[in-house]
Formats: structure tokens, sequence, C-alpha cells
């Protein structure tokens, strides 16, 4: 969490957000606690809501409508294509973004086209 609520990020200036996380190693023998994390990533998003612009819920709403619009302009584009076609789409996107360097910037909305196209994917060709 950052230490000041004012920070827009939740590492110090000058460290990149791996060497921020790496701080503190999950230990193997400690058991998940899967609703404290959702305490926790709770916390970060109302510590957010001090910053500057929009409230993270309107954000999100915004992102989600973005995405739903996405999709559905994809299953336009994928609509009579055979199912094979369909996949072997979806794999060169992951393929495409996996031989990336892991910092280019380009690879994420290459994930993100893959990760739509699986929906689509696992629907099958009767949809």
């Amino acid at each position: 969490m950052p230490q000041n609520p004012k920070d827009d990020t939740p590492w110090s200036e000058g460290e990149r957000y791996d060497e921020a996380m790496s701080e503190e190693p999950f230990d193997e023998e400690e058991e998940f606690d899967a609703e404290e994390a959702d305490q926790r990533i709770t916390q970060f998003i109302t510590s957010a809501e001090e910053l500057p612009g929009p409230p993270v819920e309107e954000l999100a709403e915004q992102v989600a409508l973005l995405m739903r619009t996405a999709l559905r302009d994809l299953e336009k584009l994928m609509e009579g294509k055979p199912h094979n076609k369909v996949l072997a789409t979806q794999l060169l996107l992951g393929q495409r973004a996996r031989g990336l360097q892991q910092h280019d910037p380009q690879q994420w909305p290459l994930h993100a086209a893959s990760s739509l196209m699986s929906g689509l994917v696992i629907r099958g060709p009767e949809s």
C-alpha cells in the first residue's frame, strides 16, 4: 500500500511494481487467506478514492462497458467463421503476446484480445 494515500502507486518512487511486490514474498507454509486478500483490495480501492478524478466505481463501469462493446464487435467479426479459425485466432494472439518482451506495452492488448476470444472459443460454433 502507498505510504501516502495521495500517491498514484502503491510502491515508492523509482521502484518498479514487480520490485515492490517482491518485498513480501508469499511463504508457501502460510495458508492463503482469500478473505484477508479481499479486505486488502477493498482498502486499496477505498484509499484510491481520495485521489483526484472520478470515483473508482465510475471508472470500473466505464472500462466494463468498453470491454462489453469490444466483445460485441468481436462477436460480429467472428460470426459465421469456422470454430477452428476462431480458436486459431485466439492462439495466434496469445502466441504474439508471449513473443514480446515482458515490459512491452503492446503485450497487454494482445493478452486482452486473447482473453476476449476465449469466450467465443468456449461457446463453440453453435453460438
